[in-house]
């Protein structure tokens, strides 16, 4: 037995080389909650229902932010929707949503 349970994902850091660039991403594209900001660090709350995570964008020089490193996946209400808004603010989509059975 486990003497410890994961209750939900508390924090995502994500490294940046753009602050401002990657806040206006989370605030303006995404929609997201700002709730702090320095010059090296951003933080956006995700609400979903009760459960909330927050996402932490930080300023780094070195060593280069890797173009596939994080991955973050956001259930949306409507998946044609949040696509065509993104694109609308110029946000540049690598994979177009696909129907896709996981599992076994």
């Amino acid at each position: 037995m486990t003497a410890f349970q994961i209750e939900k994902l508390n924090t995502i850091v994500v490294p940046v080389k753009h602050l401002n660039r990657s806040i206006d991403f989370y605030k303006n594209v995404l929609h997201l909650e700002q709730t702090f900001t320095d010059e090296s660090m951003a933080f956006f709350l995700v609400r979903a229902s009760e459960e909330k995570t927050t996402i932490l964008l930080h300023l780094i020089d070195e060593p280069e932010p890797v173009e596939k490193g994080v991955v973050i996946e956001f259930l949306v209400n409507d998946v044609t929707s949040a696509i065509s808004s993104m694109k609308r603010k110029h946000t540049e989509v690598i994979q177009e949503p696909v129907n896709k059975h996981l599992g076994v």
